[in-house]
């Protein structure tokens, strides 16, 4: 029995947070899932869901400026053209996960620039930071 419960302790450590997951190894979202910012522009964003358990029976919509850009699964890819200059990023989970709050980030890009930023999760909520994956 002690075993038994602390395999769960362990379990539940491990599945607290999401893992950030390569940009090469992550699979594209799906484009019945992406609904804008398709096209080539002016500079490159490129978003990754992270892996892991927490989080992963939950789809997260993305928003660029305000504007629903895609929704990911979890482990999930997405490039997306934007103009240069200051873009505002949200992400919040789907409504079939009951929506909930969303998380904004503003970011700076320059022409020509390719921009990386990862969806994480937590117990607090999901997150939208810089990644070197």
């Amino acid at each position: 029995m002690k075993l038994f419960v602390g395999f769960f302790f362990i379990l539940s450590l491990v599945g607290c947070s999401s893992s950030p997951i390569s940009a090469d190894k992550a699979d594209p979202v799906p484009s019945s899932r992406l609904y804008a910012f398709a096209a080539k522009s002016d500079s490159q964003l490129i978003v990754t869901r992270d892996g892991g358990m927490f989080g992963s029976g939950c789809n997260y919509r993305f928003y660029i400026n305000g504007e629903l850009a895609a929704e990911f699964s979890s482990g999930e890819v997405a490039r997306f053209g934007v103009k240069a200059g200051r873009v505002v990023l949200g992400a919040k989970p789907s409504a079939a996960c009951g929506g909930g709050m969303m998380v904004e980030r503003d970011v700076e890009i320059k022409s020509g620039e390719v921009l990386r930023r990862r969806i994480s999760m937590s117990p607090g909520g999901p997150d939208i930071s810089a990644t070197a994956y």
